[in-house]
């Protein structure tokens, strides 16, 4: 994930250097937790589907190509990302967990406006139907 690439999703050029520099940060190291623990879950007999789940949609993100769901076109989704950062939190040592923190509050402030915006939105569209209606 590069800047540019946010840029064309829609994220602010003053949010997505920062976005992006924490994500190239801390990628890398959650891919290889998330690996490791697939591998262990094998080993131990276990289910490996979660850890396997979350690396493939994080690396659409990091590719820019993760669909919220079928219908929307591909890119980056603040929202998406920061509900996967937040579940993968959970698996990470301690020594990763710091930046991580990080790029979630990043990913949150980000998620906010957005969905801020889309409420309101929504809420001129009830409006300007009421007037119509």
């Amino acid at each position: 994930m590069d800047v540019a690439q946010l840029i064309d999703n829609g994220i602010p050029a003053d949010e997505a250097g920062p976005i992006a520099a924490a994500w190239t940060s801390v990628y890398p190291g959650i891919r290889e937790q998330l690996t490791e623990r697939a591998k262990m879950a094998t080993a131990l007999g276990g289910d490996p589907a979660r850890f396997k789940g979350l690396r493939l949609e994080l690396g659409q993100l990091d590719r820019c190509t993760h669909r919220a769901c079928t219908q929307s076109p591909p890119g980056f989704s603040a929202h998406a990302a920061l509900r996967l950062i937040e579940e993968t939190l959970r698996y990470l040592p301690l020594e990763l967990q710091g930046d991580t923190h990080r790029l979630a509050a990043l990913l949150a402030d980000r998620a906010h406006v957005d969905w801020t915006r889309a409420e309101r939105a929504r809420a001129a569209a009830r409006t300007e139907a009421g007037r119509r209606g």
